[in-house]
C-alpha cells in the first residue's frame, strides 16, 4: 500500500482546504492553489468503481440543470438531482467540494481508480461513448421530426450536442455528415476494440497483458492522428469527430501506462506520457482559440462565461479549467481576469449585442460543456504523469501494488505525492 492513504472524508485538512479555497482539484490530483504544488493524488476503492458503473446515466454531468429547463430537457435535471444524492451518499458530501458534478461529462471515461476493475469502467464509458454515436445516427437517417426528443438519449455523454443544433436545421444537416465521416474514419471500430480489450483485463486479470498492450499502443497511435487530423474549427461536423478521437485518445494512453506500470515498465510508462503529454495539450490549446475566437476582440475570451448573462448556466469551476488552456487568458493576472470580463460585459449589454439570442446563448453553452471536457481530459492526464513519477520513485508496480482495503462503503482515497 503507497504511503499515507487516507480515505478523503476522513481527511479534515485536505477537506478544510478544498473548503477555503487553498487547495484545488487539478484532474486527479489535489494541488495548492497559490504554487501548483501536488499534495494528493486521488485514488478510488473497486466498489466506487463498480457503484459508478451501475448508474444508468453520466455519474459527473456537467451543469446543465438550469439549461434543462430552457431547452426542454427535464431528463437532464432529473439525471443530475439523482447523481447529486448518489455521490453524497458515497462520499459523504463530498461531491460538492470536489464539484464533481462540474467536471465535463466526457472526462468521466478517465476515471480516477487505477483497480483491476477500472478498466471494465473505461469499456463502460466507451461503450456509453458509442451507444450515444448510434442514437444519433438512427436520428439523422430517420429524420428530425422531433430533435429534442431524439437527443435527449444522448443527453448525458454527449449534451453540448443538444444545444448545437437546436434551432439549426443547417447543423443538424451538418452533424448528419459528421456521424457519417465517423464511421467512415473507423473510430467506432477503434473503440470497439479498445473497449473489448478493457473488457478482457477485467474479466481474466492473471492473463499476460501484451495483447491488451498492443491494442492500447496502436489505438493511442491512430486516434492521435485522427484528432490531430481534424482542424479545430467552431462546427459541428469537427467537433464531433474531434470529441470522439479525442476521448478514445485520452482512454487509450490511459490503459497503455496502466499496463506498463503493472509491468514494472517505469521508464516506457513515462515515454509515452512524454511523447503524448504535450502534444494533447496543444491540441487543446488550440481548440481553445477557435471556440473561442469571436468577431470582437472584447469577447475572445473564456472570462466571457464569467458575464451575468452565464451565471445561472456556467460554474466559476468550469470557466477557470477553460481559461487555463486558453491562449488568450492562461498568463493573466487577477487585475487582467477582472478587466477582461468588465469589457465582456460591457460589450454583451451594448445595444448591438441584444441580438445575442437564445441560439447563441445555446451555443455558447455549449462550446464551454465542449471545452472543459478537453480542460479535464488534459488534467487527468498530466495527473497520470506525475502519478507514474510517483510510482517509479517508490518503485510501485501500478494497481495491483495500490490494492486499498475494499470498504463496505465505496469512496475515494487520497495519497500523499511522496
Amino acid at each position: 500500500m503507497l504511503i499515507n492513504a487516507t480515505m478523503l472524508v476522513k481527511d479534515p485538512t485536505i477537506i478544510q482546504g478544498l473548503v477555503d479555497g487553498s487547495l484545488v482539484r487539478f484532474g486527479s490530483v489535489i494541488r495548492e492553489a497559490e504554487t501548483g504544488q501536488i499534495v494528493r493524488h486521488l485514488l478510488e476503492t473497486p466498489g466506487l468503481t463498480q457503484q459508478l458503473m451501475t448508474m444508468p446515466f453520466d455519474p459527473v454531468l456537467g451543469p446543465v440543470n438550469a439549461v434543462s429547463n430552457i431547452v426542454g430537457h427535464s431528463i437532464t435535471a432529473t439525471k443530475l438531482n439523482a447523481v447529486q444524492n448518489s455521490l453524497s451518499l458515497i462520499q459523504g458530501g463530498l461531491s460538492s467540494v470536489l464539484q464533481l458534478s462540474q467536471i465535463a461529462a466526457g472526462a468521466s471515461v478517465l476515471n480516477l481508480g487505477v483497480s483491476v476493475v477500472g478498466f471494465a469502467y473505461m469499456a463502460y464509458k466507451l461503450n456509453q461513448l458509442q451507444t450515444s454515436i448510434n442514437t444519433i445516427q438512427t436520428s439523422i437517417e430517420t429524420g428530425f421530426d422531433n430533435v429534442n426528443q431524439r437527443l435527449d438519449a444522448i443527453a448525458g455523454h454527449l449534451a453540448y450536442l443538444n444545444l448545437l443544433v437546436e434551432s439549426s436545421l443547417q447543423e443538424q444537416k451538418k452533424l448528419g455528415q459528421a456521424i457519417s465521416d465517423l464511421h467512415r474514419t473507423l473510430l467506432i471500430q477503434e473503440m470497439a476494440a479498445l473497449q473489448a480489450e478493457f473488457l478482457t483485463l477485467s474479466r481474466y486479470p492473471n492473463e499476460s497483458q501484451i495483447p491488451a498492450m498492443k491494442v492500447a499502443s496502436r489505438v493511442r497511435l491512430f486516434m492521435t492522428d485522427q484528432a490531430l487530423q481534424t482542424k479545430p474549427a467552431n462546427s459541428v461536423e469537427a467537433m464531433v469527430i474531434a470529441d470522439t478521437a479525442v476521448q478514445t485518445w485520452a482512454a487509450a494512453t490511459a490503459a497503455e501506462v496502466y499496463l506498463l506500470l503493472n509491468d514494472g515498465l517505469f521508464a516506457d510508462a513515462q515515454a509515452v506520457l512524454q511523447s503524448t503529454l504535450p502534444q494533447f495539450k496543444n491540441y487543446t490549446q488550440q481548440w481553445s482559440a477557435a471556440l473561442l475566437k469571436e468577431d470582437c476582440p472584447q469577447l475572445s475570451t473564456a472570462y466571457r462565461f464569467a458575464t451575468p448573462r452565464f451565471k445561472p448556466y456556467i460554474t466559476q469551476e468550469r470557466i477557470s479549467r477553460i481559461a487555463s488552456m486558453s491562449p488568450f487568458d492562461s498568463r493573466l493576472s487577477d487585475d487582467q481576469r477582472w478587466q477582461k470580463t468588465q469589457d465582456a460585459k460591457i460589450e454583451l449589454e451594448m445595444f448591438h449585442n441584444q441580438g445575442l439570442g437564445k441560439p447563441w446563448l445555446y451555443r455558447q453553452i455549449a462550446l464551454a460543456e465542449y471545452l472543459d471536457t478537453m480542460s479535464e481530459l488534459s488534467a487527468r492526464l498530466e495527473g497520470l504523469q506525475h502519478f507514474t513519477d510517483l510510482c517509479s520513485r517508490h518503485n510501485i508496480r501500478g494497481y495491483r501494488d495500490l490494492q486499498i482495503d475494499d470498504s463496505d462503503q465505496p469512496n475515494l482515497y487520497a495519497i500523499a505525492d511522496g
